[in-house]
């Protein structure tokens, strides 16, 4: 998966079947930021780089990619 190349860490197929939103995926990258003890996590930096690999991936314009919106039903993730 691409967050875990671009973040360089760990997204268990349990976790990610949890992560509904925007805002899931989010939080959880930061928890997992900063657990790993990664110096200087910027949530704000950090959001913005997620937005650009979900457009990417999934094809949808930046204006799409807000923190409730949900990957199946208003991205249309598979």
């Amino acid at each position: 998966m691409a967050v875990e190349e671009t973040f360089v860490i760990e997204l268990p197929d349990a976790v990610a079947e949890k992560l509904y939103t925007v805002g899931d995926l989010h939080s959880f990258v930061v928890s997992e930021m900063r657990r790993l003890g990664r110096p200087a996590v910027d949530p704000e930096r950090l959001y913005s780089e997620l937005r650009g690999l979900i457009c990417k991936h999934l094809g949808v314009k930046p204006d799409a990619v807000v923190p409730e919106a949900r990957f199946v039903k208003d991205l249309g993730a598979n």
